[in-house]
């Protein structure tokens, strides 16, 4: 079973900063997301009512409580399940965010997490956890990788189906109306925000609409040249020389060949944005990429 459903680190597979590094450690968003959600679970276990002012409570949101709209997710009570999800989120949400850039991936996560919450507060639900946001990220990565294997090499679609189908019948089941136009709302916003974004390639028939913070990622830096025209440039280590560094070895003409092919797609990405890339220019991305780890 094992290496039937593997993918190498999606920062450097993308080009992904992190906002920081403690030690060894990239922390970008979803990495801070999901150790706020694990503090939370700390919080709770010293005062319970200590989470309570995150809560998305909607008559509190309609007396003026705004931040509660963002804050939802960060209101864990710990449980088996609640380190689940947040594992799940936190290895999903390092794919979309490997494939987005931090910045992008951040506002994809506002987006997701407010609108729902506006529409929870005219229902008039309370909502808290990260169940819904983890949702909402792991079925959009499934819509960017609808064939990916899972165990027992079931195709990522239909595990997103089965969901998504427990989901509906637990809530019409409970008879909470509101519940299930919350979790459409919630659907219908990770697909536009994945459509805007350049994400869910292969569902085409979602729409693109404009959104905040899904503009083309930032072009590659640039280096002046003496005739005052710019170049491109991508950072690279920079090896000191002396009589301890061992003999460069030479790589292969084939290894070469598929660097500067990886080279080439990745300049694009960070120039136009993933979904400049073609269906067959993503797959031959994900093939060098694990040629050349």
């Amino acid at each position: 079973m094992a290496g039937r459903f593997s993918y190498s680190s999606p920062e450097s597979r993308y080009g992904g900063t992190p906002w920081f590094k403690l030690g060894d450690i990239d922390v970008g968003t979803a990495v801070l997301v999901s150790a706020a959600c694990v503090l939370s679970m700390l919080v709770w276990a010293l005062s319970p009512e200590a989470l309570e002012p995150l809560v998305l409570d909607a008559s509190a949101v309609r007396s003026g409580q705004i931040w509660r709209l963002i804050t939802w997710p960060f209101a864990n009570s710990p449980s088996i399940w609640t380190v689940i999800t947040i594992a799940i989120f936190w290895y999903f949400g390092r794919e979309l965010e490997g494939l987005l850039g931090r910045n992008r991936f951040a506002w994809f996560l506002v987006i997701l997490t407010v609108v729902p919450a506006i529409v929870a507060t005219v229902l008039g639900l309370d909502v808290a956890g990260l169940d819904y946001l983890q949702l909402g990220v792991f079925l959009v990565f499934l819509g960017e990788h609808p064939t990916a294997r899972f165990f027992f090499n079931i195709p990522g679609w239909v595990i997103g189906a089965v969901i998504v189908g427990l989901q509906v019948l637990q809530l019409v089941g409970s008879r909470n109306g509101n519940g299930l136009i919350f979790l459409g709302v919630l659907l219908v916003t990770a697909g536009l925000a994945a459509r805007s974004f350049g994400l869910a390639t292969q569902l085409p028939w979602i729409p693109k609409l404009p959104m905040p913070g899904s503009g083309a990622r930032r072009s590659p830096s640039k280096r002046r040249r003496s005739d005052g025209t710019s170049t491109k440039t991508r950072s690279r280590d920079t090896v000191v020389e002396g009589p301890w560094s061992a003999p460069p070895v030479a790589p292969s003409p084939d290894a070469a060949a598929a660097q500067a092919e990886l080279d080439v797609l990745l300049d694009k990405i960070s120039e136009s944005g993933l979904d400049s890339l073609s269906a067959d220019e993503k797959r031959r991305l994900n093939e060098l990429s694990k040629r050349l780890r």
